[in-house]
């Protein structure tokens, strides 16, 4: 299995941020994850193409899908103690209002802070195993010379 030294936040906050409009790759060489939205910028598919046709170095990271980001929540909602928060949640994910289960927690700081940790596990889990069924092993903690390290990984 191909080990690449990556930032992993950087990972989740790419997956996290995805969207129809923008891909993300990881520079699978440096641990970089690069940004494009070749729909503001068009210029941007030239590059994309060229990134698609070296597999050995770059990868398209997967973007969120709303049934995983459905189940994340049903799982937080399903361990969360107070029973009135749990039923606002519950009710939130019934009507898939995805803001207005953010907006919920922005009354409860506690909860808030344990669901982004818990939103952040599980997305990590997801990258973990999605990059683990294509043969690469996510290190997290780079040390201070990537690119020498991810060449010597090769």
């Amino acid at each position: 299995m191909r080990q690449v030294l990556v930032n992993m936040s950087w990972i989740v906050n790419a997956f996290e941020n995805s969207s129809g409009h923008s891909e993300y790759y990881l520079d699978m060489q440096t641990g970089d994850v690069k940004f494009f939205s070749p729909m503001d910028f068009p210029e941007h598919v030239t590059v994309m193409e060229k990134l698609d046709k070296q597999p050995d170095r770059f990868i398209k990271l997967p973007k969120r899908d709303m049934d995983f980001c459905l189940k994340v929540k049903q799982e937080y909602a399903s361990i969360v103690e107070d029973p009135y928060l749990k039923g606002l949640l519950e009710k939130a994910i019934d009507g898939q209002e995805e803001q207005k289960y953010r907006n919920i927690l922005m009354e409860f700081e506690e909860a808030r802070r344990r669901w982004y940790s818990f939103e952040n596990d599980k997305y990590e889990e997801f990258l973990l195993d999605w990059f683990r069924q294509k043969g690469i092993e996510l290190i997290d903690k780079p040390p201070v010379n990537n690119l020498e390290y991810n060449k010597k990984k090769k």
